[in-house]
């Protein structure tokens, strides 16, 4: 397989990761504040994702997809963070 079809393989599998909020907390024991902060919401937005069903809102896909993301990074924290620190130590400073 060349560089590019990995490429696209892994963009692929990237397009298919979702997590709802649900799960996302509940597995991380993260509340509505932490969950705002991750998915670069309002504190509001994240607290009607988590709560009953009077107030429930449906996150979008794309902000399912940043939580499987996230959950991918935590999971694999031991093995990602040295290369995360790595990358973004290289990233031009703003």
């Amino acid at each position: 397989m060349s560089e590019a079809q990995q490429h696209q393989q892994l963009l692929e599998l990237h397009n298919q990761m979702f997590m709802s909020p649900q799960d996302f907390s509940y597995r991380w024991g993260l509340g509505y504040e932490e969950l705002a902060k991750i998915c670069a919401i309002s504190k509001s937005t994240a607290y009607h994702w988590l709560g009953g069903q009077a107030s429930r809102r449906e996150a979008g896909l794309p902000y399912q997809r940043i939580m499987a993301v996230a959950d991918f990074l935590l999971a694999n924290a031991e093995v990602i963070n040295p290369l995360l620190e790595e990358w973004h130590n290289c990233q031009p400073r703003n």
